[in-house]
């Protein structure tokens, strides 16, 4: 019975034992899942500490952002209540329907209209709320308006250091506004950045975007050394467009700079120095097309007043007609018949080209109060004689841009013109000079024939109506115009 009961006992020992081994071994954690468990547990905890911002009262966060911004970035925000809380991409406020501001003669004027505002924050002291430090802010869907003293606002700005905390822009645009507050351009912002580079010492501005349907971008840089030196580069890829400027404020009011314009096969650079006010500029390694462009001048900003003389070299008539439609179009819009606005340019070309008619030309372009004119532009043919362009004036009229002109043509050598026009030699008459008054309608490219003078004595009813033949330039050509000359002088009675 002893020995019955000694082998039980030992039985259930063995079995209890057995079992609470296998318990032992069921619950054991392996080193894989202990890490996980601390991960999983380090992960909440982050997400907790990253949620506490959610709970800081609204109103101390809106006027907290708004201090903040003033200070970091001097600028005058205007925040709504409609701020929200967000983890990712990382912690931020998003502030929906903000504004800018400014302060003109003690009223606030509007200066963008921001539908999105993210305000990223430094995680380092959520638990003690005023110590909440701004990274970053970042602008979406914003409208800008801004008028002529606002650039020169921001142009003033840039003297200053930005901040080490970037502002970015993320599709908006810029309303470019005349003292009426018309809009008179729209720049789309793609993206753009602005900061100081506190490691090399530049105020940075980056932009993309488009104007008038033209993709372009545009770099800014100011170093703050001794010099102050600034560079620009504009970039319009569709035009083959590039615009470079690099600028250097120096001692005694005296700085200093470079431009380099590149537009297809045309290179126009500049240097040039200002001081007091007054630009005086020259060109160096300059062209259009193949033909070297040698240009200087002098300018002066309030009031603008402008004296330029171009040398073309070897360009010649026919091209320099292509510029003159840029030029064309610029008078189109009215912006230089302006009394503040004084221009004296005088545009030079040499041409030794065999098809040239005009070896010689001599192109004064005028602006005095508010008037143009071409007086003393002169065209030369070195064998036959020189027209001459006198008490011109250029105006709108009902719209239409119309040159009134005064053309004197004088004849050095009647032979040599008559040969050129293929003149039967029974109808050639001694001519000494000729005057033509005359309207010439640029929209229309009519000419209307007020009065034609040959040696001083009025053309006939009948010999005007020859001249009417010239009045639809669009249809005129060499051909055409020896067969009206050709009659003209038949008809002449000399």
């Amino acid at each position: 019975m002893r020995q019955f009961i000694q082998k039980f006992n030992n039985l259930i020992k063995n079995t209890i034992f057995k079992v609470q081994n296998k318990t032992i071994d069921k619950f054991q954690i392996s080193n894989f899942n202990k890490y996980l468990i601390i991960f999983i547990s380090l992960l909440f905890s982050y997400l907790f500490y990253l949620s506490i911002p959610v709970l800081y009262d609204k109103s101390w966060v809106q006027r907290n952002i708004e201090n903040q911004l003033s200070k970091e970035f001097k600028i005058n925000f205007s925040i709504s209540s409609n701020i929200s809380y967000r983890i990712l991409p990382a912690p931020h406020f998003l502030i929906k329907d903000s504004k800018i501001f400014k302060q003109v003669n003690d009223k606030t004027v509007s200066l963008a209209d921001i539908k999105d505002l993210k305000v990223f924050i430094s995680q380092r002291n959520f638990f003690n709320k005023a110590r909440t430090i701004i990274r970053y802010i970042k602008i979406d869907n914003a409208n800008f308006f801004l008028l002529r003293n606002d650039l020169k606002l921001l142009r003033n700005n840039t003297n200053n250091k930005f901040s080490k905390k970037k502002i970015e822009i993320n599709k908006g645009n810029i309303f470019l506004k005349d003292y009426l507050n018309e809009t008179i351009a729209i720049i789309k912002i793609s993206k753009a950045i602005s900061f100081f580079d506190n490691k090399n010492l530049f105020n940075i501005f980056d932009l993309k975007g488009e104007v008038f349907n033209i993709p372009f971008s545009l770099k800014y840089k100011k170093k703050f050394n001794s010099f102050k030196s600034e560079e620009i580069n504009i970039t319009a890829k569709t035009l083959k467009l590039k615009f470079f400027d690099t600028y250097d404020k120096k001692e005694n009011n005296l700085n200093s700079g470079k431009n380099i314009i590149s537009f297809l096969n045309h290179s126009i650079n500049t240097n040039y120095k200002i001081k007091d006010g007054v630009v005086i500029f020259n060109s160096f390694n300059s062209k259009i097309k193949n033909s070297k462009v040698v240009y200087n001048g002098k300018l002066s900003i309030n009031p603008f007043d402008l004296n330029l003389n171009i040398n073309l070299d070897d360009y010649g008539l026919l091209k320099l007609l292509d510029i003159n439609l840029i030029l064309n179009e610029l008078i189109k819009t009215e912006l230089l018949f302006n009394d503040n606005i004084s221009i004296n340019t005088l545009v030079t070309t040499n041409s030794n080209i065999k098809k040239e008619f005009f070896q010689d030309i001599n192109i004064n372009f005028n602006i005095v109060n508010g008037k143009i004119n071409f007086n003393k532009t002169r065209l030369i043919n070195k064998k036959i004689g020189l027209l001459e362009l006198d008490s011109s004036n250029l105006r709108f009229e009902n719209d239409r841009l119309i040159l009134n002109t005064d053309i004197i043509i004088k004849i050095n050598s009647s032979n040599e013109l008559f040969s050129l026009l293929q003149t039967s030699k029974k109808y050639r008459k001694q001519i000494k000079n000729i005057l033509i008054n005359l309207d010439y309608d640029f929209l229309t490219n009519q000419i209307k024939f007020n009065k034609f003078k040959i040696d001083n004595k009025n053309l006939s009813d009948e010999l005007m109506g020859v001249v009417d033949g010239f009045n639809d330039n669009n249809s005129n050509n060499w051909n055409k115009s020896k067969r009206l000359l050709n009659t003209l002088f038949d008809a002449y009675d000399g």
